[in-house]
């Protein structure tokens, strides 16, 4: 969508769960889904774009993930590294709260893993990233995803043609 209509997408950090254990927990059964499948409005969706998704058994902590999202987005390379995340969470349940997970996704996504990794353990965007966290809170988001659209905020699983339409009508 962004290539077809011009878009600038810019990804914030949102912390699900920022009280959730730094192991991540089991994930709570949402409507719809079964203990292998999502939603089926997800399914759809995923399905409609060719995509496989399965349904995570485990919810990680997402800190670590979104640390490296930021250090992503100081190189230019924030959308490949969402991209390869999001499929590698989405269809093998990776968890993204481990060191070795986020070194294949950054190498995957053409990040270079001996200058993030030394980052990560220092927690260089800790802060960055409950900044971000607490910015989206003040700005009335309770949930992922969430888009902000010409001072517009779309909360929740938003169809691509709703999402257009709201592009459409901020330009």
């Amino acid at each position: 969508m962004a290539q077809d209509n011009a878009v600038n997408i810019t990804r914030r950090p949102y912390l699900l769960a920022p009280d959730r254990p730094p192991e991540g927990e089991a994930r709570q059964m949402r409507d719809g889904e079964t203990e292998s499948e999502v939603a089926p409005h997800m399914k759809e969706r995923a399905d409609n774009l060719g995509l496989k998704i399965c349904r995570p058994s485990w919810s990680p902590n997402t800190m670590l993930i979104h640390e490296a999202t930021a250090y992503a987005r100081e190189k230019g390379l924030d959308d490949e590294f969402h991209h390869v995340a999001v499929r590698e969470f989405w269809t093998t349940g990776v968890d993204l709260s481990s060191m070795a997970v986020l070194q294949g996704l950054a190498e995957k996504a053409g990040l270079d893993w001996s200058e993030l990794s030394p980052r990560l353990e220092s927690r260089q965007y800790s802060q960055q990233v409950l900044d971000e966290y607490q910015v989206a809170r003040d700005q009335g988001v309770t949930g992922t995803p969430s888009y902000l659209i010409d001072g517009e905020l779309m909360p929740g699983d938003v169809s691509l043609e709703d999402l257009i339409a709201a592009v459409k009508k901020a330009s």
